[in-house]
């Protein structure tokens, strides 16, 4: 009888159902900073707690052998420059705004003063990046930590007369496990703050 044309036995495709376009990362710049701001001071806070636990731990070990206090000279050394570093950013601050230096009772003061700002202002840039670049929090921001370590304390601020060169690498290791903890704790903090909005 009829034939079917051959358009009408081609079997017609099935219609895909609407898929609406995959939403990336949204961008959140001002969340990031702020999170990334207060998660830099947190990351400090235990940072701080951290190299003072390792300190002791260091120096109960070399009681317990009966050696000097070798290790944990070197880790004093280190917080100890730390500290000198931010009492000069202190000081040098105060004469650029003030024009006079601080005493040495305000110079101890602001140790942490500025210590827990440059953690802030570190982490305020991290979350301002992990924004925008998100390959930034590879490693649950060690990463990062580990380039502020090698960029900050080691090279940059004392090629700017902030603190000494630091070349031994009993102290190097130690810092730089210390980074890692603030970057761990950084990223931590700054999800946590970013999925609790």
């Amino acid at each position: 009888m009829f034939r079917k044309s051959n358009d009408a036995r081609r079997k017609r495709p099935e219609k895909q159902p609407e898929t609406k376009p995959k939403k990336g990362h949204p961008v959140k710049l001002f969340g990031g900073l702020v999170a990334g701001f207060v998660g830099g001071i947190v990351a400090t806070w235990v940072l701080d707690k951290y190299q003072q636990g390792a300190l002791e731990v260091t120096r109960r070990a070399e009681d317990a052998v009966g050696a000097g206090p070798v290790l944990s000279r070197y880790q004093e050394n280190q917080l100890s420059g730390q500290q000198r570093a931010h009492a000069e950013t202190a000081d040098r601050l105060a004469k650029s705004t003030l024009g006079k230096s601080l005493s040495r009772r305000q110079r101890r003061e602001a140790v942490p003063i500025v210590h827990y700002a440059v953690g802030a202002l570190a982490g305020g840039a991290y979350g301002l990046a992990a924004e925008l670049i998100p390959a930034v929090r590879a490693g649950y921001g060690t990463g990062y930590a580990s380039l502020l370590f090698m960029g900050g304390s080691q090279s940059l601020l004392p090629g700017f007369g902030f603190g000494a060169l630091n070349t031994r690498a009993a102290t190097q290791g130690d810092g730089l496990s210390g980074h890692i903890v603030y970057g761990a704790t950084l990223e931590a903090t700054r999800r946590f703050l970013l999925r609790a909005r």
